[in-house]
């Protein structure tokens, strides 16, 4: 009996044994490749001029918004793989661009796309369909996209939104998209 309890006991402690070396971090059986510090310092210097340029676009996009807003409709960066500032722009090229650029790396890496309205034209229609929204008792919230240019107008139900606006005799404009949703997102 008392050997049957010793095995037993002996037993569980292997048991146990193998379930905390399980637990325990094992080592990789691959070598850990090696990376110089010249390869270091080259990718730290990328990444640091690419957030210098990001923080530039995004200087960018505020200098345009209020001083170029008859052509302007939005900004995107595109980080990956490389570096891309796409600029949306409505009737101006380029080229209307160098004087709101100082960073002639900027510059070469900005793309513009043109599209058929403004932002400036886009919040326009927005604060008016928000009004009539608003007395037709509507709940939304909207949202300004690109490819192409439009306003969003996220609701709970599209045809009883548009039956609504219907009743109060409100014309929806071609670059107005109803986009339905179960929770609404936050903002405009």
């Amino acid at each position: 009996m008392l050997k049957r309890k010793q095995l037993t006991i002996f037993a569980l402690l292997i048991l146990f044994a193998l379930t905390f070396s399980s637990c325990l971090p094992s080592s990789s059986t691959q070598p850990a490749e090696e990376v110089n510090q010249a390869t270091r310092v080259a990718a730290a210097t990328a990444q640091a001029q690419m957030n210098l340029l990001q923080i530039e676009a995004f200087e960018l996009e505020r200098e345009l918004d209020e001083n170029f807003s008859e052509h302007y409709v939005g900004i995107n960066t595109e980080s990956y793989p490389s570096l891309k500032v796409v600029v949306y722009l409505t009737g101006a090229s380029k080229a209307d661009l160098a004087p709101f650029v100082e960073d002639p790396a900027l510059f070469e890496v900005i793309e513009v796309r043109e599209e058929a309205i403004s932002r400036q034209t886009i919040r326009a229609t927005r604060e008016a369909l928000k009004a009539e929204m608003d007395k037709a008792g509507l709940t939304y919230t909207t949202g300004i996209k690109m490819e192409p240019a439009r306003l969003e107008v996220y609701v709970f139900d599209i045809p009883e939104a548009k039956d609504k606006l219907n009743i109060a005799g409100v014309a929806i404009p071609e670059h107005v998209e109803f986009v339905q949703m179960e929770n609404l997102p936050e903002g405009g």
